[in-house]
């Protein structure tokens, strides 16, 4: 069934999450459109073994962080559909989620904020709300703009380098700054790895903005495990449904209580 939505990825060395990116949002995609702007690892790999005719996947060499909005705008002036999905290689959604985003489409919204669990060590702990919140739309948490409706936003487009792109109409006014009745924010969260390893190459490659592997305790996450972690699998693609160490548990009790210590002297 068409949904009239596109998404938009661009990837780089995200082999550890793509693969179950790409597969919780694709059963609700007309058009999957994929740049990697050239990873090392088994990225492709991961990839190219998911067999759709939805997915299009090109490779683009990058040396800027300009670059990277030159490539959003490519994927806004070939996307044919009402809307895009952005969507990032470390973002897992669940099946609820996806359809709840999906139910939102065929209403009046210019456009859709996910709330996100940023994940601690392993899928079952997130970080708490208050920690590094985002304000948007009036409210507060973890949220991102990640679906707009073109059709409200004609000569949408990026500005502004990565990581601080912003979506833009033709007035150059940002997309979510007009009246918030017309935005929807999801109820259900989607699960981001940006703070867990992301990469079979290691956790702290030298790439724009590639966030630093966190430790910390955090939340446990109180949601059953969505599905597409159970999912069968390739070799290749990690496990991940793996908990994390003693390790990293000891060193979580000892560093956690210092940042929540600086946090309150900030």
């Amino acid at each position: 069934m068409k949904t009239g939505i596109t998404g938009h990825m661009i990837v780089k060395n995200e082999d550890a999450w793509v693969w179950f990116a790409i597969q919780s949002v694709l059963p609700y995609l007309d058009k999957l459109l994929i740049i990697d702007t050239g990873s090392s690892d088994q990225t492709l790999k991961c990839i190219r073994s998911i067999e759709s005719d939805k997915i299009v996947l090109s490779q683009v060499s990058i040396s800027s962080r300009e670059d990277l909005t030159l490539l959003r705008n490519k994927q806004i002036q070939a996307t044919k559909t009402n809307w895009i999905w952005i969507i990032d290689g470390d973002e897992i959604y669940t099946e609820d989620g996806a359809k709840e985003v999906v139910s939102a489409t065929r209403q009046n919204y210019h456009g859709i904020a996910a709330r996100r669990y940023d994940l601690l060590g392993d899928i079952y702990h997130r970080q708490d709300e208050g920690v590094g919140e985002y304000q948007l739309l009036g409210q507060q948490g973890h949220l991102l703009v990640r679906l707009i409706n073109l059709s409200n936003f004609p000569g949408l487009h990026v500005s502004r380098p990565y990581p601080l792109e912003a979506y833009l109409d033709r007035d150059d006014q940002v997309v979510h700054s007009y009246t918030h009745d017309k935005w929807y924010i999801t109820t259900s969260h989607l699960y981001h790895a940006m703070y867990l390893k992301r990469s079979s190459l290691g956790s702290n490659l030298p790439m724009f903005n590639r966030g630093k592997y966190k430790i910390e305790t955090g939340i446990k996450i109180a949601d059953k495990i969505t599905a597409v972690f159970t999912l069968p699998r390739p070799s290749f693609v990690p496990d991940p449904l793996v908990r994390r160490g003693l390790d990293y548990e000891l060193a979580a009790s000892i560093i956690t209580p210092i940042k929540n210590l600086k946090r309150k002297l900030i």
